[in-house]
């Protein structure tokens, strides 16, 4: 299957974690157990596929503390907290409801859903789909190309290349240069100490990526920074942390070419029935939750 899309690729996780926090917990299945991440992710997809996308696969995250990144570096994602039994049983839950629909799904334990993301976006491009990322990550800004953009859920807000160029100051292709310079404490990305937002702009857009600008430091020492507040102790900071930079711009690149089988366009196109998804809620106890709405529901053409 091959067309100019849009693809669109969704980022599971951040909307499963967004609800835990957004929906009561005083949620419960029929048994009793909680159920609020697993009602919003629910709410979310049916509302994702009601305009009936043309091609559309799901990314799962789970390599929390066994990903590949974390062999490169141990305080890589160190403080996020990993789900509690409770919440681990939502998670499953919420893949199996989206398998349950036929929807096109990854996961690994070894590549983040990034990766996965950006394996699929790549293949897709190259059999001729724009793509569509849904998240509210801004990393996953780095997967743009061309016509593609995010979109902050179903009616959330939409950012394109040029947005991405106006915020950053650099293309989504160089947002890891950026983070190998800006760091990211919330991910446990170090970055260079001391180099912020403005000054990790300042640095590409002079050199264009890390190998320019450690290559004119090496060629050209203070003169490649001249301009730039502070120029000696800059020049000392980013020599000093030369191996911390590219570690870093490794941890925040997406990799597009993860050892995953993840292709969804040449999956069919996502056409739930009322049915099967009565079937794929009963399973979690949420069918009478959802019932109103499944009345109402009427598949694309």
């Amino acid at each position: 299957m091959s067309g100019n899309g849009p693809l669109v690729l969704v980022d599971a996780s951040i909307w499963i974690f967004r609800s835990a926090f957004a929906v009561p917990e005083e949620l419960v299945d029929d048994r009793g157990r909680p159920a609020n991440a697993l009602h919003g992710w629910v709410a979310f997809l049916l509302e994702e596929l009601a305009p009936g996308p043309a091609a559309l696969g799901v990314a799962f995250d789970e390599a929390l503390g066994t990903g590949f990144r974390h062999d490169l570096h141990p305080a890589y994602k160190a403080e996020r907290v990993l789900p509690d039994p409770d919440l681990a049983h939502q998670l499953d839950a919420c893949r199996r409801f989206a398998e349950a629909l036929g929807l096109c799904c990854a996961a690994s334990d070894r590549y983040e859903a990034d990766d996965l993301l950006a394996t699929a976006a790549r293949g897709g491009r190259e059999h001729g789909w724009t793509v569509e990322v849904v998240s509210r990550d801004k990393d996953l800004l780095q997967l743009l190309r061309d016509a593609d953009r995010m979109r902050e859920g179903p009616r959330g807000r939409v950012t394109d290349v040029a947005a991405v160029r106006r915020r950053f100051g650099v293309g989504p292709e160089r947002l890891p240069d950026w983070l190998g310079l800006a760091g990211d404490r919330i991910d446990g990305i170090p970055g260079v100490p001391g180099v912020g937002a403005r000054t990790a702009t300042a640095l590409l857009e002079r050199h264009g990526h890390l190998e320019g600008l450690f290559e004119a430091l090496d060629t050209h020492g203070e003169p490649a920074l001249a301009g730039l507040r502070g120029a000696a102790g800059l020049r000392r900071r980013l020599l000093a942390h030369r191996e911390d930079a590219f570690l870093s711009r490794r941890l925040a690149r997406a990799l597009d070419d993860a050892p995953v089988a993840f292709e969804p366009w040449r999956a069919a196109p996502p056409r739930p029935d009322r049915a099967r998804i009565a079937a794929a809620l009963a399973e979690v106890d949420l069918a009478g939750r959802f019932a109103r709405r499944l009345e109402r529901w009427e598949p694309a053409a």
